[in-house]
């Protein structure tokens, strides 16, 4: 948001602050499809990253889940049900939603990420061009 960048905690259900700042512009992804601003502009964007050290500490029941190639798959699928979950929401809402790419390499310098966070994606939320 144009406040700052904040991580969502699902289990208190709270944003937590973490970069004070506009960085809306490193979100990537330029202009929107429908010629819109694109992220920038847009009131929300949310950032996609995987945690990898919650696979390898988690007390999990899929054996193969502690295989690096097999996660893959499951934050693969996870991300892909989220974005999909702030479309169905955005469209509900009367908003637009935009998922894209993002500078990876920036955003995980900003963020001070550890190696085993990667980001992933990003997802424009806005209002119709």
């Amino acid at each position: 948001m144009a406040e700052g960048i904040y991580l969502y905690e699902a289990a208190p259900h709270r944003l937590v602050p973490v970069a004070a700042g506009d960085h809306r512009a490193k979100m990537g992804g330029g202009r929107s499809r429908g010629g819109g601003a694109g992220p920038a502009a847009a009131p929300v964007n949310l950032l996609y990253v995987v945690d990898l050290a919650r696979y390898s500490k988690a007390p999990l029941q899929e054996p193969r889940l502690k295989d690096p190639e097999f996660q893959k798959l499951y934050y693969g699928v996870a991300t892909g049900l989220i974005a999909g979950n702030v479309y169905l929401f955005a469209a509900s809402q009367g908003l637009a939603a935009w998922f894209h790419n993002c500078n990876r390499d920036a955003l995980t310098a900003e963020l001070k990420l550890r190696p085993d966070q990667r980001v992933l994606f990003a997802q424009t939320v806005g209002y119709p061009a």
